[in-house]
């Protein structure tokens, strides 16, 4: 119930419900029990909520890919095990109530770090409700604490906590419908989709790729005049500093934010700013995904490594670099805040460039490897919060789609098809704002995780008291 419907149904926001199932039974188990008890509930929930991921990787990893999605699943369950048996173990009979903050802390050490991964977030169970507005003061994690609490109110009874939960929810609504509507935009973006097989582009890149989406761009401009042009992840097969990309650049006569590869120090995955043919800055991914763009303790485990490819009969692994600096690329009054794929999985990634500036955000994206599943609309979905965390425009230019335009409120002013190649015009704004989320962080995982010491800290002494 909670893993098929999470995140790209309307039906989400009923989440609290199949949780607060697992809720009740928590209290009334041991640790042990509740460990296993959790660990099902919560491999249920990802195999379901990923059924995507093992034909998604299978392009890549061939019959590895079943391994892989089947070891990342049992790892996340555990982790939903461990926290609910820890809570079980450390709160006693405050268990209950104790639950919501441990989910808050443990989703946002999920985030953290090279193996961050927020799939499954509870927040984005009501990405599509109103409630989700409130995102701007404490991020998603504020959501999935509504979200969690939902679920302890609905197993607790009548009583203060759960009057005091509901009209948190109410307030957290009213204050969603009530925003004021985001300005409409007044600057036209050309969003562009190659719409070429991954595949190809991990077996060679080809002179073509930058052919193609030159024809696609001057005939988009042709047809409708834009401010700004935004191509795919890796979408050049060179990077724009090397003379023949340079000069096929010059052809595009308004700035320019593409993707290309970059040998520097190791190959990184990185989006140029470039105006007439000029390279005016360029931001390196900096999230990179684990066992597809990066390789743990790859020095000390490459035969290893290097054995498995062979033994799959794929070919030598390469993986890229992570960046090292978050700035916006600047073009005049434009601060671009980039975001490249996975990284727009990730609240931080996003608040930090809008502490340093930025007054758009921007992402280049390749979701083809996600083929026709849900892969790419839960993406889509996900990064579609930072801008109601940053309350700025967000405009996103994938390989074959999602390409689309969201304003500060999150509302979809442009979406266009999957699956084909084309060039798209949208409406986008700037905005200089900074929200309650922007300034302070990740100030809810910190309160939820004081609040477990305090319960903890009571729960010893009340322990104290009963036994002398």
């Amino acid at each position: 119930m909670l893993g098929l419907g999470f995140l790209v149904s309307s039906w989400s926001w009923l989440a609290p419900v199949p949780l607060a199932l697992l809720f009740r039974e928590i209290p009334r188990r041991t640790p042990t029990d509740t460990f296993k008890l959790t660990w099902l509930f919560g491999a249920g929930f990802f195999a379901a909520h990923l059924l995507w991921l093992p034909s998604s990787l299978s392009g890549f990893l061939g019959p590895g890919a079943v391994i892989l999605s089947a070891l990342l699943i049992a790892l996340l369950a555990s982790l939903w095990g461990l926290t609910a048996a820890l809570t079980r173990r450390l709160l006693g009979s405050a268990t209950l109530w104790g639950l919501p903050l441990a989910w808050t802390v443990m989703d946002a050490l999920r985030a953290a770090g090279p193996f961050g991964f927020t799939w499954g977030s509870l927040g984005y169970a009501w990405a599509k409700t109103p409630l989700v507005q409130v995102a701007d003061l404490g991020g998603i994690a504020l959501v999935g604490l509504l979200v969690a609490l939902s679920a302890a109110a609905l197993v607790s009874g009548r009583g203060l906590g759960q009057t005091a939960v509901l009209g948190a929810v109410l307030l957290a609504a009213g204050y969603g419908l009530t925003r004021p509507a985001a300005p409409d935009g007044t600057q036209q973006v050309l969003l562009v989709q190659g719409n070429i097989d991954p595949r190809l582009k991990a077996a060679g890149r080809r002179t073509e790729e930058l052919t193609h989406y030159l024809t696609l761009t001057a005939a988009g401009l042709r047809a409708a005049p834009a401010s700004l042009v935004v191509w795919p992840e890796t979408a050049a097969p060179l990077a724009p500093t090397t003379a023949p990309v340079r000069r096929a650049l010059t052809a595009v006569p308004v700035p320019l934010l593409l993707g290309a590869p970059t040998q520097d120090a190791g190959l990184r995955n990185s989006v140029y700013a470039v105006q007439a043919g000029q390279t005016l800055g360029r931001q390196d991914k900096r999230r990179l995904v684990p066992f597809g763009e990066f390789f743990p303790a790859r020095a000390a485990l490459d035969g290893v490594y290097r054995a498995v490819f062979a033994g799959l009969g794929l070919p030598p692994l390469t993986g890229t670099v992570p960046g090292t600096t978050t700035q916006p690329l600047t073009l005049g009054a434009l601060r671009a805040g980039v975001l490249i794929c996975y990284e727009s999985t990730f609240p931080a990634v996003a608040r930090a460039l809008v502490t340093q500036g930025a007054n758009l955000l921007v992402t280049a994206s390749n979701d083809a490897w996600f083929g026709p599943s849900t892969g790419a609309e839960q993406h889509f979905q996900m990064g579609r919060v930072r801008a109601i965390e940053t309350r700025r425009w967000w405009v996103r230019a994938g390989n074959d789609g999602i390409s689309a335009a969201v304003n500060p409120q999150g509302q979809v002013v442009a979406r266009f098809p999957r699956g084909v190649a084309g060039a798209f015009t949208a409406s986008y704004g700037l905005a200089e704002t900074r929200t309650l989320f922007v300034r302070w962080g990740d100030w809810v995982p910190l309160l939820a995780g004081i609040g477990l010491a305090l319960m903890w800290g009571r729960q010893r002494w009340l322990t104290w008291r009963l036994a002398d």
